[in-house]
């Protein structure tokens, strides 16, 4: 069986199912919280066409608001924000309806905050400049409510860098032109037109409703059943994730290009999630798009009075799944990359980090037969000691600061022996025991330069070591040996008796009485040797290496 060990912040533990216990959250998954709603907050002022349709120029101010969800309990100071839209044709509807009621509600007790608003309605349904017009304003009040939101973030516990955005049928149409279209793509019909400004100008797409200065970027949209105007609003620089939802029989909005209504053709045609997926995603984006074969309009079901009329259909859990599914891989963190110091070693600390950490997050770890010895604060490295040679397991997961946690990732770390080196004495030469590619020699914990190899010749007093370094990059020092009595130079004048001779490898090559026979021998190609000189009492008196050229 194998064991593991934990590692969570700077937490260790050695029972086995700690890693799915703290290594993986439902939150943004499951319904972990209750939930609690801030109703009708306002968040704009605009002049709205009158209840009874009159004409384009017959307005009255009109507050916009929405109802704010919230998880009960939480402690994160920011959130992610998801706001979502009623659809009823720009003619019906309220943020109460069951549908998106239901979705943010049951998002909030998932952790998320969520915003069901309203918007302006009404038009002309025999004019299709009247639609067009319809449909902008119901824009400006989606692009309103998302920098009143952005504006109020603290306030509601909003982090502004995820926020997502979405609709049904036209709420879907109202939230992806709040966050495409720009001044410069507004349509004609938008801005003053006939005798005594029978339809008035509707103004820029962010300037409605309230002051608040703000961009309408978002993390990504949720489209349920609704289309644009034009796709070309969508440019490379503002692609954001998409997932659409679309039955191939709609008649009220059509999956790919048509007439909105069927019949209604003096309504422009508009391009459904068909088209809207194609072109995000020739652009290089990421739109899944969801189709359902044979299914019509209002694929979760029918809101009459603000109920679903029967209650959800059959498709309402897919939908939602996917919902769930498709914003949570948008606020998960990268998975880990995990590096490795190399080489790792028996007995030695292995230090192992998550190479894309994000700012504010914290890493969760499992180590395979491992001491975990130290961790940074927050866990974006460890360092770990194996006491045993072999490939072992090391899995980690990053919760990032909104308490997302990442897919996990595995790192096969194999652990290589350590040498074992000592040290002998051998005629004065200090020999590192092994055969290994690369040696180090030390005098009092200072490298010694030039001294590499497995023999050493000692040529001052002191405490000498050896780091051995084997094939596998692993290295480890010896046990120190000391050497004392030896000078690097002889004093002036010594009383020689006897002389030593080595060569550099340590063999004795002779004992001679005076220097000057040493100019008389054959050294055999030798080219340095070590001399040895001893007194009458054949206590060593100097060391020293001289070429034979020297004699």
């Amino acid at each position: 069986m194998k064991k593991n060990v934990f590692v969570f912040a700077v937490f260790i533990t050695f029972h086995s199912n700690v890693f799915g216990q703290l290594c993986t959250s439902e939150r943004y998954l499951s319904n972990i919280f209750q939930s609690s709603v801030l109703e009708d907050v306002v968040f704009g002022n605009s002049p709205a066409l009158t209840a009874v349709y009159v004409a384009e120029n017959v307005t009255v101010n009109q507050e916009m608001t929405m109802d704010i969800f919230f998880p009960v309990g939480d402690n994160l100071p920011k959130r992610p924000l998801v706001v979502l839209a009623y659809g009823g044709g720009f003619l019906v509807g309220a943020k109460e309806d069951e549908d998106v009621w239901a979705t943010c509600d049951s998002l909030a007790k998932k952790g998320y905050v969520t915003a069901s608003i309203n918007y302006r309605m009404n038009m002309n349904v025999t004019s299709g400049a009247s639609a067009v017009r319809a449909m902008y304003r119901a824009a400006q009040d989606y692009s309103s409510a998302i920098r009143y939101l952005k504006e109020f973030s603290g306030t509601y516990g909003i982090d502004t860098n995820y926020v997502f955005v979405g609709g049904v049928s036209a709420g879907g149409f109202s939230a992806m032109h709040a966050v495409y279209m720009d001044d410069n793509e507004r349509p004609a019909a938008t801005f003053q037109s006939g005798l005594l400004g029978i339809a008035p100008d509707l103004g820029c797409v962010n300037c409605a409703g309230n002051g608040h200065q703000h961009s309408t970027n978002v993390r990504g949209i949720i489209n349920l059943w609704g289309a644009m105007l034009d796709t070309n609003y969508i440019q490379p620089n503002e692609i954001v994730p998409m997932t659409l939802f679309h039955g191939t029989n709609d008649l009220i909005v059509p999956s790919d290009f048509g007439f909105p209504f069927t019949a209604l053709f003096l309504i422009p045609e508009v391009f459904g999630s068909e088209n809207i997926t194609t072109h995000v995603n020739n652009l290089g984006g990421n739109a899944e798009l969801n189709l359902f074969p044979g299914v019509g309009h209002n694929i979760w079901g029918v809101n009459v009075a603000n109920q679903l009329v029967g209650g959800p259909t059959e498709y309402w859990n897919q939908i939602t799944d996917s919902i769930v599914s498709f914003l949570y891989e948008n606020i998960q963190p990268n998975q880990p990359q995990l590096q490795v110091s190399a080489p790792a070693c028996e007995m030695d600390t292995v230090f192992i980090q998550i190479s894309n950490f994000p700012d504010g997050g914290m890493g969760c770890w499992s180590v395979e037969l491992g001491s975990v010895a130290w961790a940074s604060s927050d866990s974006s490295e460890i360092g770990v000691v194996w006491n045993t040679t072999g490939t072992f397991t090391v899995e980690a997961v990053v919760f990032n600061h909104l308490d997302a946690v990442s897919i996990s990732n595995q790192l096969e770390v194999v652990v290589s022996p350590t040498p074992v080196v000592s040290i002998s004495a051998t005629n004065g030469i200090l020999e590192a025991s092994g055969n290994y590619p690369q040696y180090q020699w030390y005098l009092n914990g200072v490298p010694i330069q030039g001294e590499d190899q497995s023999q050493l010749i000692p040529t001052a007093s002191g405490s000498y070591t050896v780091e051995a370094t084997n094939a596998e990059g692993c290295s480890t020092f010896s046990d120190p040996v000391l050497a004392v009595g030896i000078q690097e130079q002889l004093a002036a004048n010594p009383s020689i008796n006897s002389i030593k001779v080595f060569d550099v490898l340590g063999r004795f090559l002779g004992q001679f009485r005076k220097q000057e026979e040493l100019a008389r021998q054959n050294w055999n190609g030798n080219q340095l040797l070590l001399l040895q000189y001893f007194d009458v009492d054949q206590n060593l008196i100097g060391t020293e290496r001289k070429p034979t050229s020297a004699f």
